[in-house]
């Protein structure tokens, strides 16, 4: 161990399967709902994390049971661009060097397309780019002139390299209007993802849920009624197997009713698993990702030492911990009949650690 690490964390993420490494906190874009947005503005002191510091905490990480690693900013193929990403490039070979087996960069696809052809980018499982529309119009709304039609044509730069790829797309209200066939654009965006030949879309929701991030990540957040079935509809089309791409879809609410039959599938939450750490270049440890950009975490580090938080800022501090029960981040908002669940619970999704959690088993209404 190249840490000195607090027994508490220890005991915490004895189950720890997966590292999210906010490796900087620049980006070359300022879309609308970024999550991310008061770090990529402004840091006291740091905005990345030292190689160095990096490879150390991935390499404690993997001691403590870790196998997956997610690289993400900021956007992350800014790290060491002006000595021509070898910061970065390290960084994901000395990762697969030390064992992790699933090693994923997220990004907005803004990069010089040169980098895929690298030997070194070449150790990637999977990279997951950024798209909030199948247009230009739709896209650049939100997340800048130029930004689609760079970002597709690296999709097919990747996929001509035979990359493994991804789209993670936002949830916003223009996804959930209809075409003039009555489709929602929601599913036109899978069918566009599914031309590209990516090998799954990834949503994520924009809901104001009474998170920290509400406060910053635009107007541009569905209603929630509409989402209800607008999921249903998408949820059946997986079903009856309509889609040829694999698609990781949130439920993010559900009646009370529908919860407590079924507590222990829907109270899914990461913080109480354990099974999850997001570093950031702050010094921050945390598990919720509704937390970011605040001071709420579990622990720290800083010279060589993961502290444990013990006080007011340690994120588990008003989580049930043994019980299942509604996402408590997002609990702070009355929903009236329904409850908000975790933005991470996305049935039946192909992915690496939620197969090897085996969380599908809860599952009684399947």
């Amino acid at each position: 161990m190249y840490f000195d690490i607090d027994n508490e964390f220890r005991t915490h993420f004895k189950n720890l399967k997966q590292v999210f490494l906010y490796i900087t906190d620049e980006c070359n874009l300022k879309c609308i709902q970024c999550l991310y947005k008061p770090h990529v503005f402004f840091q006291l002191k740091e905005k990345e994390i030292p190689l160095d510091v990096a490879l150390k905490l991935l390499s404690d990480f993997r001691e403590l049971g870790a196998k997956k690693l997610t690289i993400l900013g900021g956007e992350p193929t800014l790290y060491g661009l002006s000595q021509n990403n070898e910061p970065l490039l390290e960084l994901i070979e000395k990762s697969k060097n030390m064992g992790y087996e699933y090693i994923r960069i997220s990004t907005n696809g803004s990069f010089k397309v040169s980098l895929l052809e690298n030997i070194k980018f070449k150790n990637l499982n999977e990279i997951a780019f950024s798209l909030d529309g199948y247009t230009s119009e739709m896209n650049d709304e939100i997340r800048g002139p130029g930004s689609f039609s760079k970002c597709v044509s690296n999709i097919k730069a990747a996929e001509n390299l035979e990359y493994k790829t991804s789209i993670t797309c936002c949830i916003h209200k223009k996804l959930l209007e209809r075409d003039k066939e009555g489709n929602t654009l929601l599913h036109n965006m899978i069918q566009f993802a599914e031309s590209l030949n990516v090998n799954t879309i990834n949503f994520h929701d924009l809901f104001k849920c009474g998170a920290p991030m509400d406060l910053w990540s635009g107007n541009i957040d569905p209603a929630i009624e509409s989402w209800m079935e607008i999921y249903d509809e998408i949820r059946k089309n997986i079903s009856n197997k309509k889609y040829s791409i694999s698609i990781r879809l949130p439920i993010c609410i559900i009646t009370k009713d529908a919860f407590e039959q079924n507590a222990s599938y829907y109270g899914f939450c990461p913080a109480k698993l354990g099974e999850r750490v997001l570093v950031h270049p702050n010094g921050i440890l945390r598990i919720c990702s509704n937390l970011i950009c605040t001071s709420y975490g579990v622990a720290k580090f800083f010279n060589n030492k993961i502290t444990w938080d013990t006080g007011r800022t340690n994120e588990l501090s008003n989580h049930e911990i043994d019980q299942s029960t509604p996402c408590t981040i997002r609990g702070k908002k009355d929903f009236g009949n329904y409850v908000p669940l975790c933005f991470s619970l996305k049935p039946n999704q192909d992915e690496f650690v939620w197969k090897d959690i085996s969380w599908e088993r809860r599952n009684v209404s399947k």
